[in-house]
C-alpha cells in the first residue's frame, strides 16, 4: 500500500512511465525475449525513465524478472514489482555494461 502512495506523489510523467512499464510487463508473454532483445528493451526503458528523473533497476531469480523503479536524484525506491511470466534466460546472460547503461537510447 505504501508504494501506491508514494507513486501518488509523483509528477504526471514520472507516473505515467511506471504505469506503461506495468501494463507491457503485465500484457507481455517475457519467454518472447531472449538475451539481447532483453538487453535492448531494458536500455531503452531505462533511458526513458531516466527523462522523467527515474531509473530502471531489475533482477532475474527463478527466470522471473523483479523490477525496481527509483529516484535518481535520492536513490529511493518509488515501485517495485515482478513479472508474471518467466524469462528463457538467466541474469547472468543480460549483464549489461556501465558502457551499456550510459549509452542507451542514445
Amino acid at each position: 500500500m505504501g508504494l501506491v502512495m508514494t507513486l501518488h506523489s509523483r509528477s504526471k510523467e514520472q507516473r505515467e512511465a511506471v504505469r506503461q512499464l506495468v501494463y507491457l510487463v503485465l500484457t507481455r508473454d517475457m519467454a518472447t525475449f531472449n538475451p539481447d532483445r532483453f538487453k535492448y528493451w531494458i536500455k531503452e526503458t531505462d533511458s526513458k525513465f531516466r527523462k522523467v528523473g527515474l531509473m530502471l533497476k531489475f533482477e532475474i531469480r527463478d527466470r522471473f524478472v523483479y523490477f525496481r523503479i527509483r529516484e535518481i536524484r535520492n536513490g529511493r525506491i518509488i515501485y517495485q514489482f515482478e513479472s508474471s511470466t518467466r524469462v528463457p534466460f538467466d541474469e547472468r546472460d543480460v549483464v549489461l555494461s556501465y558502457e551499456e547503461l550510459s549509452s542507451g537510447g542514445r
